[in-house]
C-alpha cells in the first residue's frame, strides 16, 4: 500500500517541469530501494524507474544487500562510521565519495531528477538510556 499517492503525482509533475526532488527518510530494511520502485511501478513510473538512492557500501559488497540493489540507480557513498576500518583502504574510500558527491550535483544541476537520501545510513534505533528515536547521520557531512 502507498498512502498519499497524489504526492507522487504532484512530484512527477514538478520532475516533468524540471524541477528537483530531494527525499529524506531513513530505511527500515536493506529493500527499501526495490520495495519503493515496485511500490510506485503501477501508479508512477517514470519514478519508479528514475529514482536515484544514495546508498551506503554495503549495497555493493555485502551478499545479502546486494539483490536488492541489482537494477537500480544508485549514488554509493562510504559511512564515516566505518572510513577508517581499514586504513589502507581510507584514500579509495574517500575518492568514491568525492566522485559520487559531484555525480549527483551534475544530476541535480541537469533538473528533472528525484534522488532518494537516508541519512542516518541505516535504520533508526531508540536511545538505550531515554527510549527516544534519534537518527544519526552516518554520510559524509
Amino acid at each position: 500500500y502507498v498512502g498519499n499517492i497524489s504526492v507522487f503525482s504532484d512530484m512527477e509533475n514538478q520532475l516533468r517541469q524540471g524541477h528537483n526532488v530531494v527525499l529524506m527518510s531513513n530505511h527500515q530494511t536493506e529493500a527499501d530501494p526495490a520495495v519503493i520502485a515496485l511500490s510506485l511501478e503501477r501508479s508512477n513510473p517514470w519514478i519508479s524507474e528514475n529514482i536515484v538512492y544514495v546508498a551506503g557500501d554495503r549495497v555493493l559488497t555485502d551478499p545479502l544487500c546486494k539483490p536488492f540493489s541489482m537494477g537500480r540507480n544508485l549514488l554509493c557513498v562510504y559511512s564515516k562510521k566505518h572510513m577508517n576500518d581499514f586504513p589502507e583502504l581510507i584514500e579509495m574510500k574517500r575518492r568514491a565519495n568525492t566522485r559520487s558527491l559531484k555525480e549527483m550535483a551534475l544530476l541535480l544541476r541537469g533538473g528533472s531528477h528525484i534522488i532518494w537520501i537516508a541519512p542516518s545510513g541505516g535504520r533508526d534505533r531508540p536511545d538505550p538510556l531515554t527510549g527516544e528515536w534519534h537518527p544519526v547521520c552516518s554520510l559524509p557531512c
